[in-house]
């Protein structure tokens, strides 16, 4: 939220600095200036708001993506070994922790590790 607000906020004072310097530089004014200052803007607003978003964002944010992420690469590597035994024990646990990550995800409860 921070990063966004800093963004927005920002775009206007470096558009109108950009537009300045590139004034001073000698560049004529005309479509190319125009969109040089755009592309400046643009550019730099959008990484100072990505800079204090990763500045103000906790820690623990990315840990549900993280738990997602481990429990799909481990089902599939269950899976390989499923494909070598279905009748394995270890297939069906996999199995088990398939449709348990399926109803998971669907529930949306996938911070409540």
């Amino acid at each position: 939220m921070w990063g966004l607000l800093a963004g927005i906020v920002s775009y206007p004072f470096i558009a109108w600095y950009s537009h300045r310097r590139l004034e001073e530089q000698g560049l004529p004014s005309g479509f190319t200036r125009t969109m040089l200052v755009f592309l400046i803007a643009t550019a730099l607003s959008t990484a100072l708001g990505y800079g204090v978003s990763w500045l103000t964002s906790k820690p623990e944010a990315g840990a549900p993506q993280q738990h997602l992420q481990q429990a799909t690469t481990q089902l599939l590597g269950h899976e390989l070994q499923c494909l070598q035994n279905p009748a394995s024990a270890a297939c069906q646990s996999a199995i088990r922790q398939s449709q348990q990550l399926k109803e998971e995800l669907l529930s949306g409860g996938a911070g409540r590790h």
